[in-house]
């Protein structure tokens, strides 16, 4: 029974990790959704602007740090991943 019990918490372990990488890929892929949606909406030079410091935002965002504080809930992680990533793209 305890050797079950270890088994199934290694297992665990293994699948949260590998659902930490491909939740890090959904987030990536909904904020790129996001991104060219609010370029569609936006044809205008403003648009084509805010476009670029969207793709920014991406490419410096931490995906699997912010997919693990996420899953751990702990939003004031999910806030800074995020203003880091804005910051870097301010300068």
């Amino acid at each position: 029974m305890k050797k079950s019990i270890v088994v199934l918490s290694v297992i665990f372990g293994l699948t949260a990790g590998v659902a930490c990488a491909s939740d890090a890929d959904a987030l990536k892929q909904q904020d790129v959704r996001i991104c060219e949606a609010k370029a569609q909406q936006k044809t205008n030079e403003k648009g084509q602007q805010a476009d670029k410091s969207c793709e920014c935002e991406i490419e410096n965002t931490d995906y699997e740090a912010l997919a693990e504080a996420k899953q751990k809930g702990d939003l004031a992680k999910v806030q800074k991943i995020k203003q880091e990533a804005k910051e870097a793209c301010a300068e």
